[in-house]
């Protein structure tokens, strides 16, 4: 799957500017930072350059040419910058648009010219109507794959556009679920390619939501197996179940009670390992249900490095013999514009030290001591958070009438407090003087460069 990522409302403004030369084509160079995974390849765009009247050579309904000069500069400017380039243009008179024979052959010359200055790639074109658009993605031989899904991303919503997809399903399974959010956002649901990492006691949940919401299609990754102390918590685990892989067991649950309408991928595997954390490049949004902080980070970086919108989950049960002292859920989007985990305080340096060392390296450190204790977890506690953030997940993507982005729920007093979202000035990871929106440009390997 490739996808192109703006953020803001940068490509309805785009399309805005281009389509306003109507009847007349229009178009621009975008420079993109590219993000690579076993599935396609993600685009996140960082500059637009709109050619002045003096960088076009013919500019009429049915054609656009751009002057040498122009396109030689954004060509230098995407091989400083190590950018992947993408060409778009418009066809203003169709929602729904196609390449012509006319842009098949002007890409036989730009393309190959591009990739002579800027080899890495992937370069490629764009075509936007009123509404739709179609795009490809160019490799250095000349072949090239479709571009699937356009998308916007900010702190209170995600837009995907989508390219000669319809959902086809019927909605009477879903009825219940149009009268609240309409057949527009049941039908932006049954695109949506979701993440769960962790499938635990509360991505168990997670996922078993998102399959009777309709969600498109889910991918499971957990290295973990059902064991007896799992059976009061993972939803659809049964005793028969202990031993199996966890991402199977949810496999299968989740097939039963979506009735086939919602595709489920698994990987048994921790994204601690890159391949694994990569095949999250591809989805559309992620929930992160972990627990522990060395994955967290991993994730936390990836959100806004390669703005993939993630919401990370968290659950604590303070007790001591049976006596309990304090019950905190806490749900967080990470988005561009919001707060990430490490500038919110939440992740901690030195458990992810910990974590992220082998079992001979803890026996040898001498301020790493005992082995972790296993942690009380109750299953309404859980089903609780994970509502708080299945629900935050349907605000921002199908406009549910719920702003909040960060929650705290204190089960002892029934609070729930919303905390304040603003990303800390220069953090290293959120912020632009840090890693976010520079896909494989920036060294995202920070945890794993020090799990080496």
């Amino acid at each position: 799957m490739n996808s192109v990522v703006w953020t803001g409302r940068g490509l309805d403004e785009l399309r805005a500017v281009l389509l306003a030369a109507a009847p007349a084509e229009h178009g621009a160079f975008l420079l993109c930072a590219a993000g690579s995974s076993p599935n396609g390849t993600r685009l996140i765009i960082h500059e637009t350059h709109v050619p002045g009247q003096d960088d076009r050579l013919v500019q009429e309904p049915g054609e656009l040419a751009f002057a040498p000069p122009f396109v030689a500069r954004v060509v230098k400017r995407a091989r400083s910058t190590g950018s992947a380039v993408l060409q778009v243009h418009t066809h203003p008179f169709t929602d729904s648009p196609e390449f012509s024979p006319i842009d098949d052959a002007g890409e036989q010359h730009t393309i190959p010219f591009v990739y002579s200055r800027v080899p890495r790639g992937p370069h490629g074109t764009i075509v936007l109507g009123k509404t739709g658009y179609a795009g490809r993605l160019y490799r250095a031989d000349g072949k090239f794959v479709p571009i699937d899904r356009l998308m916007q991303l900010d702190s209170s919503y995600t837009h995907i556009y989508l390219h000669g997809v319809a959902d086809t399903r019927s909605m009477e399974q879903f009825d219940r679920n149009v009268r609240a959010i309409g057949r527009q956002g049941q039908a932006i649901l049954a695109t949506l390619r979701v993440g769960v990492v962790g499938v635990g006691g509360i991505g168990s949940i997670v996922a078993q939501q998102l399959t009777h919401l309709g969600i498109g299609s889910l991918l499971l990754i957990d290295d973990d197996v059902i064991d007896q102390t799992n059976l009061n918590r993972v939803v659809g685990a049964t005793l028969g179940d202990v031993g199996r892989p966890k991402v199977a067991v949810m496999k299968a649950s989740v097939s039963q009670m979506g009735a086939g309408t919602t595709k489920v991928s698994t990987e048994c595997g921790s994204v601690l390992d890159e391949d694994v954390a990569r095949r999250l490049l591809a989805t559309d949004f992620v929930f992160i249900c972990t627990d522990n902080h060395a994955s967290r980070a991993v994730l936390n970086q990836m959100a806004h490095q390669y703005r993939v919108p993630m919401i990370d989950i968290g659950v604590q049960i303070d007790a001591e013999s049976g006596r309990l002292r304090a019950i905190t859920g806490r749900v967080q989007m990470l988005a561009p514009g919001l707060a990430c985990l490490l500038c919110s305080g939440v992740l901690d340096s030195s458990q992810i030290r910990v974590e992220l060392m082998t079992p001979d390296q803890r026996k040898a450190d001498p301020y790493v001591v005992g082995e972790p204790v296993p942690q009380p977890a109750v299953i309404s506690i859980n089903g609780t958070v994970a509502s708080l953030a299945v629900t935050m997940f349907l605000s921002a993507t199908v406009g549910f009438p719920s702003d909040a982005r960060r929650l705290i729920y204190r089960a002892t007093d029934s609070a729930l407090r919303r905390l304040p979202t603003e990303p800390a000035p220069g953090c290293i990871i959120c912020s632009d003087q840090g890693a976010a929106g520079r896909g494989d440009n920036a060294d995202w390997q920070l945890v794993w460069r020090a799990r080496r």
